[in-house]
């Protein structure tokens, strides 16, 4: 019974000895000992395995089989680890080394990827662990400030606002200077905007020819080459990641107006001054009632428009898995925003799925496919239309204050009617806001296929398939107290939906000959890769627009969009505009090669050729050809560097290539028409016009760029540096030359314009500070980069009207030979008229102007007097005239870039990034409207409460003209000792052409430091999260757009509301107001 019993527990405790042990662990950095999350822990020849979860920690059932087995641990950015374990193993430390051959140290040049080390080109990257820490809806939010030569400026702050990206400048002066988008190996225009940030594994930008060469008729104003995120091997698991974050914006800045009592101050000075008094009868014309105003309580019409605390939401859910054969990735995506402007919104729904299979031993395959619905709601403040379309104009203008029984939505009849000015009536601004309806309803379907066949050892073949469907509809309806009604409608209701469809095919083929697989001291030494393929591209556009006018009075935005057959003009003299269509399709054909070569990994070289046809040009003139070569010395691998044990890596590299720009508007080598109508008679006629006159020898736009640069790493790896020096110079531009006007046309477009673009750019990124409690990093840029226009054909100069108050105020920008893009024109300002500019007849109080005082009546139509503004006479006469105007300001900085730290302790992580720019200027046209007499009875900005005064404290004229037009006043001492505070000149009243002279008091230094980003997180130790059974749990709080130090007085420094061109950069005008964001998220991991 003994023997039996001895027996028996034997087995026991042998059976008890086979049971599944948990394997506890810990995955660290070799450098720092900081945990790694999200580190992929494989039990090697099976499907079982875990992720790690905060600070490292992980968990592995291990099989109870008796036997050795080995763990394979991976991360992104390290290299990978396998080691030996058993089932009695009672705990690990893995520690893994960073990796130069790892997925982040990888950057995409083109049809191929290389290792970081061994890129040749100009290149800046951003990876998904630098977007991770930002809480935005747009990646292209997250490139400001962070990339070398990469300027990023929003155009303004709604929240769906257009972003600005420029690459070294752009060449083009006329065209779009807008990058080349690669997504996953197909082009896609703007894919930024369709692409969730959370989706993103890295961005690399190509910068110089020597990479963009490859890209050809599209390179020449950079490429933004984004690649998603796949499946990875999670040994057959289901790895499932939420990101979410919700929070508010709210307006960062008001700008200053009139107190009430101020207003009517104004008012009764501007209507003793010019004899107009219909801004001050609604309120009684009498210095008595102004004094009233004094204890009226302000009324803010910027908060009750833009000042709501607006409602912010991001929900990510990532389910990610895979084994060695297949891996997948689903992304879900939903972004909703409220805007600060009452009745503006956002909602973005974004599904994106993965999957790559590896079919055979030779063959592998995979396709991505993402939709994206975004609807925009909101009439904005009309950025892109003139005065007529302003709502900032109303917020700012309208009268300060409400009058007994009024409220935010009263319609004042009587102040609608005495602040018409050129048909510019001033409306309750909520109730105009109320009055526009607009909404805009994009879908977006990508579809990305790909097989990669392994041909031989040394070839492989890839052919890659793309489809993108964008689709949009906007719709827009405005109601009796707009001015598109009153102005089009008769007064009555209007609605238009404009449709755009744009269908994108892409199919690129490419063989790759690699050397990587051979044997022996010969391939030892020579590393050479070459590629060769050709690529088909084509994108059909049809767009569409309806409008119909006349809709009966009460009909609402739903009913007139639902039916637009609704409306039927009031008389036979008005008649419905017809609809319009435009049909266009592009084709691209392609063929490209590109060798690469290196010799004892020291001497490393690239050649590249490609060769584009398009169906934009002439025949005979449809293909560009686009060479490119780049040579590099890695001086670190020379035996006179080994004993510098503080040099990791240093490379030199010089480049030199071409790169092509077809992206003009289509058919301007051959006549097209549009139908026109006309009265003949009682008759209305249609008839056809050809509006421009065709060029057949059309060509390329096309970039030469050279490029010297330098990459290094030091210290073990802890600092990094990476510095370029280049010079790029575009030529064949297509420009409006003049030619002889027997041809019927004043100018034809012709390829006859140059620009240059030389700069400088540093990238410095260090691990300042590591300890296995801390660590501290930091990376700091900074571009410098100057544009020139070098030739305009036949003609030095040309000018352009922004448009921002209309075709017919003077032209504010210049093109010309030897200045910048962006160039400003206008009038310099001196301030005001003194006393001491005039003689004064102390018998008559007369004020004349003395000799050689510039006189500037011919441009303010309107006699000069003490206090008025005053322009500068550059010609050599005392007469301003149009000819005294000059470049009066730049829009392009001097240099712009960033810096970021982040600060890890323990479970605790910390960053800030500023972004800043120096140099560039900004057309201030809110302030140069805003601060003018133009509109009778409209508010001024507050800064004008220290103007120049022809109405003293107690009421009383001290200025102004008599019958003959003459200046009276005061006498000089009197009249200087009420204006001693005076800083600005008498509000100018006048046609806008006049009142609105472009000037440069309007023009303002916009150069800014601005702490774009605080985040602080916190991660969960991993005993906690194992209790509540999930992988890992990350808390933070975000706050975007913290402070801006700036000089510019407008709402914000960083906008461009005139983008349609490259010619007007820097005009600010009645632009969204930028938000502050205050944002709480979780990352959770299970």
């Amino acid at each position: 019974m003994k023997r039996i019993a001895i027996l028996t527990s034997l087995a026991l405790m042998i059976t008890l000895g086979l049971h599944a042990q948990t394997l506890r662990g810990r995955v660290v950095d070799d450098s720092t000992g900081t945990g790694l999350p999200d580190a992929s822990v494989i039990l090697s020849g099976t499907s079982k395995g875990t992720t790690s979860g905060g600070d490292g920690i992980f968990a592995l059932v291990l099989p109870a089989d008796g036997k050795k087995h080995t763990l394979t641990i991976s991360h992104a950015g390290y290299t990978t680890l396998t080691i030996p374990i058993s089932d009695t193993t009672p705990g690990v430390v893995v520690r893994l080394r960073r990796s130069a051959a790892a997925l982040e140290d990888v950057v995409v040049i083109g049809y191929q990827t290389v290792r970081r080390r061994d890129v040749l080109a100009s290149v800046s990257s951003i990876g998904a662990k630098d977007l991770k820490d930002i809480p935005i809806n747009s990646a292209s939010e997250a490139l400001a400030g962070r990339l070398a030569g990469v300027q990023v400026t929003g155009s303004e702050g709604s929240p769906n606002a257009q972003v600005i990206i420029r690459v070294r400048g752009g060449g083009s002066i006329t065209q779009n200077n807008s990058p080349l988008y690669v997504v996953d190996g197909i082009q896609v225009d703007n894919a930024l905007n369709f692409i969730s940030p959370q989706d993103i594994a890295s961005i690399d930008v190509l910068k110089d020819a020597a990479s963009t060469a490859i890209y050809g008729a599209r390179g020449a104003n950079g490429v933004v080459i984004i690649t998603t995120k796949g499946g990875r091997n999670t040994g057959g698991r289901t790895s499932i990641a939420y990101n979410g974050f919700v929070g508010f914006n709210k307006l960062a800045k008001e700008l200053p107006v009139l107190s009430p009592y101020d207003f009517m101050y104004y008012q009764y000075e501007r209507a003793q001054l010019t004899g107009d008094s219909s801004g001050i009868t609604p309120y009684g014309y009498s210095w008595d009632t102004v004094q009233k105003y004094k204890t009226v309580q302000p009324f803010d019409w910027q908060k009750q428009l833009f000042g709501r605390s607006a409602f912010q939401m991001t929900n990510n859910v990532s389910i990610t898995g895979g084994t060695d054969q297949t891996q997948y990735n689903l992304s879900l995506t939903d972004n909703r925003s409220d805007g600060v402007m009452l009745l503006s919104d956002f909602d973005r729904k974004l599904i994106n799925f993965r999957l790559d299979h590896q079919a055979s031993k030779i063959l592998r395959v995979g396709f991505n496919t993402r939709y994206n619905n975004t609807v925009v709601d909101g009439a904005g403040t009309s950025n892109t239309g003139s005065s007529s379309l302003n709502f900032l104009r109303e917020v700012v203008r309208y009268q300060p204050f409400l009058l007994p029984g009024q409220t935010s939505n009263t319609f004042d009849a009587n102040y609608y009617t005495e602040t018409n000015a050129n048909g510019l009536n001033l409306v309750n601004p909520v109730l105009l806001n109320q009055q526009q309806y607009r909404r805009s309803n994009t879908n977006v379907l990508d579809f990305t296929g790909y097989a990669n066949l392994t041909l031989t050892k040394f070839l492989s073949f890839r052919s890659t398939f793309g489809y993108d469907d964008n689709s949009m509809r906007q719709d827009a309806f405005d109601d009796t107290l707009t001015n598109n009604s009153k102005s089009n409608g008769a007064g009555m209701p209007i609605a238009g939906i404009n449709t755009t469809d744009i269908q994108t095919l892409d199919n690129s083929n490419v063989f790759t000959f690699t050397n990587s697989a051979m044997r022996g001291d010969w391939k030892d030494k020579h590393a050479i890769t070459l590629i060769a393929g050709e690529e088909t591209y084509q994108t059909h556009e049809k767009d569409g627009y309806v409008e119909t006018r006349f809709f009966p009075l009460g009909t609402t935005s739903s009913a007139a969009l639902g039916n637009m057959n609704l409306g039927t003009p009031p008389n036979t003299s008005l008649a419905e505009p017809k609809p319009t269509t435009t049909d266009v399709t592009i084709r691209l054909l392609s063929f490209f090669t590109r060798l690469s070569y290196g010799y004892d990994n020291r001497y490393l070289a690239y050649l590249s050729f490609r060769a584009d046809g398009s169906s934009l040009f002439a025949s005979g003139h449809q293909w560009g050809y686009f060479p490119a070569a780049t040579v590099a010395w890695r001086v670190s691998q020379e035996k006179f560097m080994q004993n510098i044990g503080w040099f990791n890596d240093l490379k030199i590299r010089a480049s030199y290539g071409t790169a092509g720009n077809n992206r003009i508007s289509p058919y301007l080598y051959t006549s097209t028409f549009s139908t026109v109508q006309d009265g003949l008679g009682n008759n209305l006629i249609t008839a056809f016009q050809a509006p421009n006159l065709p060029n057949g020898n059309l060509k390329w736009e096309t970039t030469i760029s050279r490029n010297l640069g330098l990459d290094a790493t030091l210290f073990n790896n802890r600092i990094g540096v990476v510095v370029d020096v280049y010079s790029n110079k575009t030529s064949n531009l297509l420009i409006n030359n003049a030619i002889p006007s027997n041809t019927g046309y004043t100018t034809q477009q012709q390829n006859v314009g140059s620009t240059t673009n030389r700069g400088a750019e540093a990238q410095l990124s260090a691990t300042i500070l590591t300890h296995h409690t801390f660590q501290w990093t930091a990376a700091f840029n900074i571009s410098f980069n100057q544009n020139r226009v070098t030739s305009l054909g036949g003609q030095q100069s040309f000018l352009f009207n922004s448009g921002w108050a209309g075709g017919n105020n003077p032209a504010d920008y210049i093109v010309k030979v030897g200045q910048p893009v962006g160039s400003m024109w206008g009038l310099k300002t001196a301030g005001f008229y003194k006393t001491s500019d005039f003689n004064y007849n102390s018998g008559t109080s007369v004020y004349t102007l003395k000799s050689g005082v510039p006189n500037d009546a011919s441009i303010t139509a309107s006699t000069p007097m003490p206090g008025s503004l005053k322009y500068q006479g550059l010609n050599g006469d005392t007469i301003v005239t149009a000819n005294d105007r000059t470049v009066i300001g730049h829009a392009l900085p001097k240099f712009f870039g960033g810096l970021t730290q982040t600060f890890i302790y323990k479970g605790f992580d910390a960053s800030i990034f500023i972004n800043f720019s120096y140099g560039n200027q900004v057309y201030n046209y809110n302030k140069l409207e805003f601060s003018s007499g133009y509109t009778p009875g409209a508010n001024l900005m507050g800064f004008m409460q220290h103007r120049w005064h022809t109405v003293d404290g107690n009421g009383n004229v001290i200025e102004g003209l008599n019958a003959s037009g003459q200046v009276t006043g005061i006498a000089p001492a009197a009249l200087d000792a009420v204006n001693a505070g005076a800083k600005y000149w008498i509000p100018l009243v006048g046609s806008s052409s006049t009142t609105f002279m472009p000037q440069s008091w309007a023009v303002e230094d916009a150069s800014f430091i601005r702490i774009n980003n605080i985040t602080l997180g916190y991660t969960l130790p991993a005993a906690v999260v194992r209790k509540l059974k999930i992988a890992r749990l990350r808390i933070y709080a975000t706050v975007n757009n913290v402070a801006v130090i700036t000089g510019y007085s407008g709402y914000d420094p960083e906008v461009s509301d005139r983008i349609s061109t490259p010619i007007t950069p820097g005009v600010d005008y009645s632009a969204y107001p930028r938000s502050r964001s205050y944002v709480a998220g979780i990352n959770v991991n299970f």
